[in-house]
């Protein structure tokens, strides 16, 4: 069944399962891309929730893996962003990556609404059985990085290139730290996304619960 949830996370809602216990190490995390703004997100997002997840930060494995999102270089809809990040969790599982605890896609991209086009990242999580969205606060893209992505197909990685006069912006500090001057980068809007997606997981008592 399909929560759409009032605040800036969405999940799935499948049967529990507890899977592995947290407590057995070495706590194993797959993330489905190798670029550095997203495996650092997820790096720092795991450090910070590691005594929630009954594990300690230096006992967290990490492996990353290039996996296809399924949709277009830059999605230009919330259904391509939210798909991509999915795709490149179940890739995961897909592959040789069965193991892990977690398996973690992420997806950035643009969408459109009023007439206006936003920026923003998404977050997909899975430990096999249950399966949680999340996603970043959203920035308005100023009209000449929309005209070029959104309206003329371009892909955002070069458009912000150019804009910015810089070398591959979307493996440091992204359109994020482009558009706010370095006051929020790519990394932290992953760190956002997947510290929302996480939630049913480390908080499962509440997710859990049921309606009497």
């Amino acid at each position: 069944q399909f929560i759409d949830s009032p605040s800036n996370f969405l999940y799935y809602e499948l049967p529990f399962c507890t899977g592995i216990s947290m407590s057995e190490s070495p706590l194993r995390v797959a993330i489905g891309s190798t670029r550095r703004p997203k495996v650092e997100a997820v790096k720092a997002v795991f450090t910070q929730l590691a005594p929630l997840l009954d594990t300690g930060p230096d006992m967290i494995e990490y492996v990353a893996h290039d996996m296809d999102s399924g949709v277009d270089e830059t999605p230009r809809t919330l259904d391509h962003l939210m798909s991509g990040a999915r795709n490149r969790a179940r890739a995961l599982i897909a592959g040789t990556e069965r193991t892990a605890h977690f398996f973690i896609g992420l997806e950035g991209g643009l969408w459109s609404a009023s007439g206006v086009v936003f920026l923003q990242s998404w977050a997909f999580v899975t430990d096999g059985k249950r399966e949680s969205f999340g996603a970043s606060g959203a920035i308005m893209v100023p009209e000449v990085i929309a005209d070029s992505v959104f309206h003329r197909g371009e892909s955002l990685g070069a458009v912000i290139d150019m804009v910015a006069e810089e070398e591959n912006v979307r493996s440091n500090q992204g359109t994020w730290g482009i558009l706010t001057k370095d006051r929020l980068t790519r990394q932290q809007s992953f760190e956002t996304a997947l510290l929302s997606a996480l939630a049913p997981f480390y908080n499962a008592g509440l997710y859990l619960h049921e309606r009497h």
